[in-house]
C-alpha cells in the first residue's frame, strides 16, 4: 500500500496496491453471493430493483449532464463566434495580421 512519507510512487508498488484491490473486490463479491444465497430469492428480489434504479438515476444524471455540456458549448460558441464576427468589423487590418501571424506559426510547428 502506500508508503508512511506518501503515495506509492514505485510501479511495483502500484501493482502490489492493485493486485490488494482486485483481492478485496473478489472477497467482497463472495462475500455479496453468499449473504444473497443465504437470504433467498427476496432480498435479491429486492437487490435488483435497487439496482435498477440507480441504473436509471445514473442515466437520468448523464442525460442532464449531457444536455448542460451541450448547451454550455453552444453558449460559448456564440459568444466566441460573436467576439471574433466584432473584431474582424472593428479591426480587418488587425485581424489579417493575426490570421496571417498565427498561420505562419501553425505552419511552421507543423514542418517540425
Amino acid at each position: 500500500m502506500a508508503t508512511v512519507n506518501g503515495p506509492a510512487t514505485n510501479v511495483d508498488e502500484l501493482r502490489k496496491d492493485l493486485q490488494g484491490l482486485k483481492d478485496d473486490v473478489t472477497r467482497l463479491a463472495s462475500q455479496l453471493s453468499d449473504a444473497l444465497a443465504s437470504s433467498g430469492g427476496e432480498a435479491l428480489g429486492g437487490m435488483r430493483d435497487r439496482f435498477r434504479r440507480v441504473r436509471d438515476n445514473v442515466g437520468d444524471a448523464v442525460y442532464e449532464a449531457g444536455e448542460r455540456s451541450r448547451d454550455a458549448v453552444s453558449e460559448f460558441a456564440d459568444t466566441v463566434g460573436g467576439t471574433i464576427e466584432e473584431n474582424v468589423r472593428s479591426r480587418p487590418l488587425s485581424t489579417v495580421a493575426l490570421a496571417l501571424g498565427l498561420g505562419f506559426l501553425f505552419g511552421a510547428l507543423w514542418r517540425r
